[in-house]
């Protein structure tokens, strides 16, 4: 039906599904990925009075999701591993502002790669292309991120993060706390560090030599009585214990982005099984969340709160729809003139959706 729509909108009848995928397959989906980065740049170093930051640091969250693709055998085979059975899927990794809501890096790869190296290599890209220009990051990840190399690593280069742990990891070190809030020194352990001997020999010497990790415990209650286990190399003195709650209720961004980009943009709608055009279809929804994510958060800032009850915030769901149905007229047109009305009139028409 897409391709019918395009067909008529520019009056062309010979277009069809086969030669369009054929087409597609000329097309580098790192393409994407280069626009986004372009336009990321743009704004965190063009626009520094704009990015919301907190305490000055952009706050940066990190997890994966499953993504289906088309079930076919030779997908399971490419990508599934050990898990055969299941349907086709990969796994995608973002990083993701938790203030300013965009998609900073994507990374797809096969089913159950390993989080830690994605997270790895989202820093490494981010700061490889500095897409946040003069900015530093406070990097907020769940428990699947603890891993001791990786805590190691930001402690020794300041670079600031924030991890969720389970009450078990780490235990006589959390057992041995005074207080929810307190420095910890990890220590050396033989089942602890055995892992690290090959993957990474010099965290490993560094404990065995009898070198301790000091990282910053705390532990927080929340409504339900649960206690949470956090592990930072935050100053106390710059940040208090309840504002690492704080942050870390933050991290709860990029889950609600996961489900815009699955509800709202249809990510999972992938048109092959080819590697080329998954990474296509995936690659070019994040770039063009981040292109939409623009327009509402300037429509958020114009919202007048002071006439509602309840605070307001712009209909994602209808900007999507305005936005897909917009977007495709707003650049085929040439006239100057006539482009800059229709984008006006694109956000005049999502100004007039927004929801508690």
């Amino acid at each position: 039906m897409e391709i019918i729509n395009f067909n008529n909108i520019n009056d062309i009848k010979n277009i069809s599904s086969p030669g369009l995928l054929k087409q597609r397959e000329k097309l580098n989906p790192n393409a994407f990925i280069y626009l986004m980065q372009e336009t990321l740049k743009e704004f965190y170093v063009g626009y520094q009075n704009e990015v919301k930051t907190y305490k000055g640091y952009v706050l940066t969250g990190i997890d994966g999701s499953d993504f289906e693709i088309p079930n076919t055998k030779s997908s399971r085979e490419k990508y599934n591993g050990k898990q055969q059975k299941q349907c086709a899927r990969v796994t995608v990794s973002t990083c993701y502002d938790l203030l300013n809501h965009y998609t900073l890096d994507t990374i797809v790869e096969k089913y159950d790669y390993s989080e830690t190296e994605m997270a790895r290599r989202h820093y490494e890209t981010i700061n490889k292309e500095q897409l946040l220009g003069n900015f530093k990051s406070i990097r907020i990840m769940d428990r699947g991120y603890r891993n001791l190399s990786n805590i190691y690593n930001y402690v020794k280069n300041d670079d600031k993060f924030l991890i969720r742990i389970a009450s078990s990891v780490y235990e006589k070190e959390n057992q041995s706390m005074k207080s929810n809030d307190e420095i910890i020194e990890i220590k050396y352990e033989y089942n602890r560090a055995k892992y690290y001997k090959h993957t990474d020999p010099e965290l490993y010497e560094y404990l065995k030599s009898g070198n301790t990790i000091k990282v910053r415990c705390v532990k927080i209650e929340l409504d339900t009585g649960e206690i949470e286990t956090l592990l930072t190399n935050l100053d106390k003195n710059k940040f208090t214990t309840n504002e690492i709650k704080e942050l870390y209720n933050l991290r709860w961004q990029i889950e609600i982005n996961y489900r815009h980009l699955k509800n709202d943009l249809k990510i999972e709608n992938i048109t092959s099984s080819k590697e080329i055009l998954i990474k296509q279809d995936i690659y070019s929804q994040v770039l063009v969340s981040n292109m939409l994510q623009a327009f509402i958060n300037d429509n958020d800032e114009n919202i007048k709160q002071e006439k509602y009850k309840n605070k307001m915030k712009t209909n994602t769901n209808m900007s999507v729809g305005i936005f897909k149905n917009t977007l495709i007229y707003i650049l085929l047109e040439d006239n100057a003139k006539k482009r800059s009305e229709m984008m006006d009139n694109f956000c005049l028409a999502i100004e007039k959706y927004i929801v508690q």
